[in-house]
């Protein structure tokens, strides 16, 4: 994921690229800050560093994402988020689920454990839409209205991605097919990542993949433009 606060996602950021690319204009600074952010706080727990530099980085996000709620944060992306969001009339974002979330996960890390159980997962989806999802949501629709639906499509998004079932598959329909009409368009990237979390990547070099990947975006984006998912 790029460092780079102002840029976006690169196209090897998998469906994050495509969320930002669909998301309304005015969200993208906004949007590949937060994605910088969590990037940031979720490779101190997944890039198997020493157990005591993965936990000072730790450590200091969860201060950050306090400073962050507080308006005074200190990371550049940190900063670049709260303007983004200030511009657009919302308060700082409340992102400490995702220091939460890198715990969780660091400590699975440490403890040798497989993956994680359907519980486990359940929690990790909650803290993931409470300090990734919903955040997002709120800075493509500017906050209106969407609150509730966008915390039930993040859950079954993340629960989706991160074990895969026939239930998964079919909440996550459930909660696409849930979103009014009049929400559609300004969350058209997060349904656009929705949808390439139905089809799983089958060869992530492969030229065609990428193809069918863009491809799969452009049709759930004019879809949602259009009211529907």
């Amino acid at each position: 994921m790029s460092g780079d606060p102002s840029g976006s996602p690169p196209p090897g950021s998998g469906a994050r690229y495509f969320a930002w690319l669909y998301a309304p204009a005015g969200a993208r600074t906004g949007i590949a800050a937060l994605f910088s952010i969590e990037h940031e706080i979720m490779t101190g727990a997944r890039a198997r560093l020493d157990h005591s530099v993965a936990h000072a980085r730790l450590a200091w996000w969860q201060e950050e994402t306090q400073r962050l709620r507080a308006s005074i944060p200190a990371h550049p992306a940190a900063q670049a988020l709260r303007n983004a969001c200030l511009a657009a009339g919302l308060p700082a974002p409340d992102l400490c689920a995702l220091p939460e979330l890198a715990a969780r996960e660091l400590a699975r890390h440490s403890l040798g454990r497989g993956p994680a159980t359907a519980e486990d997962a359940a929690q990790d989806a909650a803290l993931w839409t409470d300090g990734l999802f919903s955040p997002y949501a709120a800075l493509a629709a500017g906050g209106a209205g969407i609150g509730s639906y966008a915390a039930a499509l993040g859950r079954a998004l993340h629960e989706h991605e991160h074990m895969a079932t026939d239930r998964s598959r079919s909440a996550l329909e459930a909660q696409l097919r849930a979103l009014p009409g009049h929400l559609t368009p300004a969350l058209r990237g997060g349904i656009v990542w929705a949808s390439l979390a139905l089809r799983p990547p089958r060869a992530a070099a492969d030229r065609r993949e990428a193809l069918a990947q863009n491809w799969i975006a452009w049709r759930a984006a004019r879809r949602a433009m259009r009211g529907r998912t």
